[in-house]
């Protein structure tokens, strides 16, 4: 049970403690008063949205704090032994400061929580419920919920959820495999050819440099050999050789030594040249004899460096990087090879996944089939008590049928997902001897409002103690109808603490406790303020409710009509 909530600087709220108690409060206002802000502050304590906006003008934060009483709640307290949060006594205090750069501070028990553990929390303690549920009512796994709940058939739809993530997990893997396979036979004939191509170039350490080396010299061996052939021409081989007319030089000297002594420092150099001549013709005839040059050879050296330089740009920067390639490419080949198929494996644990599936799928169509006469008999009657005698609502259960269907039953493939193999959809007959048709296409914004009190009322043992708040639900319902939902909401307040917004006098009527919401301009800032109303006050707003501000005796009797009769 929420026992207190206390709210300061949320939007137009400056300052307020509401304690509440057991049964019905009813919180009621002019338009504009700010009587959602107080569930608006209570959902976003419990987990709901944060914003900005929300935080009133000229506070940096708004602070938000509830304490509830969970002295009769086993469910909450094996919920906070379990996330570590201390128990203090039979309290859970939850605090929540927001900020205006968007930062959050919770505390459940004066222990900090993330917002996704308070979210956790605030499912369990209350059920917010605006006039939007209206159109989650409409939804049809919404819908789907709403049978399971009914039936508790909570465990067996998590089996199906398990089952079904199971097998769609081993069916994304077998995809992945197959995927695989193809990229791995890529990835082979790749590995095969870079093997192949290094292999074949029969590379060795230090050959490039080797084969740059004799590239030099063959390219400029041709070039070497003519000249080497001048010199020896010029010096030795041809008729008019150096060397072989250089001994009637010699001998002429030896002539003019005799004739004139001071000439024979000439006779000494000429000899000294021939000796010197004689050794360059020797020397240059054996450099002929070293000098090699072969066409053939240097077009090898040549391609050999030219594939040496296209394996580079490859595989690597020199020999040493385009060998140490091939290693690589050999190991990543061996592992491959070695990896051994699992698809046959994975195969049969996707049978046994689908077989498992198929087996829960079927057991939660047939629970929920089972169940489906006592649901609707039920809504029958808490819509007649609503004042929607002969109405009813049918609950169509179908399976889809598909070539990729996951499950396979009575010869036919049909689809599945974390729900099973049904896709619900209510059928709402307003009136007697009409035909059903979906609830979604026909009901107005009044029979939807009682249509989903009539589940609540239906649901209501499996609410574990939930505070349920509403706010407006009773939008678009007025007359007998509104006395038919009072007296259903006051019914249901016995065994549930009940929150809700109203603009309705009859429903105001009926609660257990009336919260008052109104503004003022307190020094020139607009303030919303809240009061529980005794019961002179009470009457005087319910009067409010029924004739506006003019209040006329008429309305005052109503009111107190209202209030005698607790609209029960």
């Amino acid at each position: 049970m929420l026992q207190t909530i206390t709210i300061r600087d949320f939007a137009l709220i400056e300052s307020a403690q509401i304690d509440l108690s057991k049964g019905l409060t009813a919180i009621t206002g002019e338009t504009g008063s700010g009587k959602s802000l107080l569930l608006d502050a209570l959902s976003s304590l419990l987990g709901g949205k944060s914003s900005t906006m929300d935080i009133r003008t000229g506070s940096d934060k708004y602070c938000l704090e509830a304490e509830f009483d969970i002295s009769q709640n086993q469910v909450i307290k094996t919920w906070m032994l379990e996330h570590g949060f201390p128990l203090n006594g039979s309290a859970v205090v939850i605090r929540k400061e927001f900020t205006r750069d968007g930062k959050t501070k919770i505390q459940i028990n004066h222990s900090l929580s993330s917002a996704q553990v308070l979210r956790g929390l605030g499912e369990i303690l209350s059920e917010v419920h605006n006039q939007n549920d209206q159109i989650l009512l409409l939804d049809k796994a919404q819908q789907l919920d709403i049978l399971d709940s009914f039936a508790g058939l909570h465990t067996l739809r998590g089996e199906v959820k398990e089952g079904f993530l199971t097998y769609k997990s081993l069916k994304k893997r077998l995809e992945e495999l197959e995927l695989s396979h193809a990229d791995r036979n890529r990835k082979k004939e790749i590995l095969q050819y870079q093997i192949e191509e290094i292999h074949s170039a029969n590379l060795k350490q230090g050959e490039e440099e080797e084969l740059s080396k004799e590239e030099n010299l063959l390219v400029h061996g041709e070039k070497l050999a003519e000249n080497l052939d001048i010199i020896t021409g010029y010096l030795h081989e041809s008729e008019s050789s150096v060397l072989g007319i250089f001994p009637k030089v010699l001998a002429a000297s030896d002539k003019i030594k005799v004739l004139n002594e001071s000439l024979n420092e000439m006779d000494s150099a000429l000899k000294e040249a021939y000796v010197t001549i004689r050794e360059i013709n020797t020397t240059a005839q054996d450099q002929k004899e070293e000098v090699f040059f072969s066409p053939e050879r240097l077009s090898h050296v040549q391609s050999r460096l030219d594939l040496i330089q296209k394996l580079k740009k490859k595989y690597g920067n020199s020999i040493s990087e385009i060998l140490e390639t091939k290693k690589k490419a050999e190991d990543e080949l061996s592992a491959l090879e070695q990896n051994l198929d699992s698809k046959t494996s994975l195969e049969k644990e996707k049978k046994k996944a689908a077989d498992k599936l198929t087996q829960a799928c079927l057991q939660l169509s047939k629970s929920r089939r089972e169940v489906l006469n006592k649901f609707e008999s039920k809504l029958k009657s808490e819509l007649e008590v609503l004042g929607m005698k002969g109405a009813g609502l049918q609950v169509v259960l179908r399976w889809e049928t598909s070539p990729e269907g996951e499950v396979e039953a009575q010869g036919k493939s049909y689809l599945v997902n974390e729900f099973g193999l049904d896709q619900a959809e209510f059928y709402f007959s307003p009136n007697p001897g009409e035909k059903p048709r979906p609830l979604r296409k026909i009901a107005s914004g009044g029979e939807i409002s009682r249509v989903m009190l009539a589940i609540k009322s239906v649901l209501g043992s499996n609410f574990d103690g939930k505070v349920l708040v509403f706010d407006e639900i009773d939008s678009g319902l007025g007359g007998e109808i509104a006395s038919d939902v009072a007296k259903k909401l006051r019914t249901l307040s016995k065994t549930h603490q009940i929150i809700l917004v109203t603009h309705l006098q009859q429903i105001a009527a009926a609660a257990d406790h009336h919260l008052l919401v109104s503004k003022r301009v307190k020094e020139g800032r607009t303030v919303s303020e809240t009061e529980f109303l005794g019961m002179e006050e009470r009457t005087m707003e319910l009067a409010r409710m029924i004739a506006g501000q003019n209040i006329s005796k008429g309305a005052l009797h109503h009111a107190k009509e209202l209030l005698k009769k607790k609209a029960v």
